[in-house]
């Protein structure tokens, strides 16, 4: 089940790094992937909504 944009792609459960920081913060890991906006799941449990552009994805 998809809401709204959400995409189907084989980013989400990658690690990744903000490049800007939330809070202290900028480790997570993808959660969603709304093309180009991505919500990510920082290490503390909060989720972020943040541009593709501005997130480092690993694979």
């Amino acid at each position: 089940m998809y809401y709204e944009d959400e995409q189907d792609t084989d980013i989400i459960g990658c690690l990744c790094k903000l490049l800007t920081p939330y809070k202290g913060h900028t480790e997570g890991e993808v959660v969603e992937d709304y093309g180009n906006e991505i919500v990510v799941r920082l290490t503390n449990g909060k989720e972020v909504v943040e541009y593709r552009d501005e997130v480092l994805i690993y694979d």
